[in-house]
């Protein structure tokens, strides 16, 4: 029998606090929509070589260069691999997570999921190939990556099982799980860009060498998302009670949050100096 859907946690006091729970979740919803689809554009560009610079761990392969060895092949291919399922998990998620189309158009929604958990797992896989043939920049990225990679793959496969088998709500759980770790490439660019301007790059090291946020940043990116993503999953139907000073506090704190979120997404995608950025602003200029 299922559960009656109840409010995430108590009313803030008053309609002031609804409106501002109101407000801050359609800037960030907004922000996060516009901030994903720069990065899937971003991924798409870069990828094909239609901006000023390729990805350099796949330039042989896209400029057809001959591979010296088959350890070179399979990380080219694999990292190659890893970019475009990439670029699907980031694009077809408003597709996935509608719930209009989810109600209205059952067969969109089942295509549009087999897709999405096809790509977590060759997203995942070319990444592992790559990590296992090539190595990311640093030993300890390596390990980082292959766990977050990992947790990515095991989400699809169980969301997939979990529909496959007709138990929805447990499909649901692990399509959320899969959404969070698909979010970790996006939130690591945004997280590195806050810290440089808001801490002026404290704890990062400088040319090879390794600062504690470096080491950090390697879990921050993903972490944080499946903590979030199980809290939400284990009190979507709870009704959670807390003291109004603490309700306050929490909505300060995700108003903190929200703007350093939109900062950095801003920078990131619409300014020169941005990661993706320097690549989109490109297709304005000429």
């Amino acid at each position: 029998m299922n559960t009656p859907r109840t409010r995430l946690g108590p009313a803030l006091p008053g309609a002031t606090g609804q409106r501002l729970i109101h407000g801050m979740g359609c800037v960030i919803q907004a922000t996060a929509v516009a901030g994903l689809l720069a990065f899937g554009a971003y991924i798409v560009l870069r990828a094909v070589g239609a901006t000023h610079r390729n990805f350099d761990q796949w330039r042989a392969l896209v400029a057809g260069l001959a591979m010296p060895t088959a350890q070179d092949w399979i990380a080219n291919f694999g990292i190659g691999l890893h970019f475009v399922m990439g670029a699907v998990l980031v694009l077809a998620w408003p597709i996935l997570l509608s719930a209009r189309i989810r109600a209205r158009h059952r067969a969109v929604h089942r295509w549009t999921g087999r897709t999405y958990v096809t790509a977590g797992i060759l997203a995942g896989a070319g990444g592992m190939s790559f990590i296992l043939t090539h190595g990311a920049y640093t030993p300890s990225a390596s390990v980082a990556f292959a766990i977050w990679g990992a947790v990515m793959m095991l989400s699809a496969v169980m969301a997939y099982v979990h529909a496959r088998a007709k138990r929805f709500d447990l499909h649901r759980a692990w399509a959320i799980r899969l959404f969070a770790m698909v979010l970790g490439s996006w939130v690591f660019d945004l997280e590195i860009r806050a810290w440089k301007d808001l801490t002026g790059g404290l704890g990062m090291g400088a040319g090879n060498a390794s600062g504690p946020f470096d080491y950090a940043i390697l879990y921050l990116f993903f972490v944080p998302n499946l903590l979030v993503a199980e809290c939400f999953i284990r009190n979507q139907h709870r009704h959670i009670a807390a003291h109004r000073v603490l309700r306050w506090l929490a909505l300060g704190g995700l108003a903190v949050v929200g703007l350093i979120f939109a900062y950095a997404a801003i920078m990131v995608s619409a300014t020169p100096s941005g990661k993706y950025g320097s690549h989109l602003l490109q297709l304005f200029s000429n």
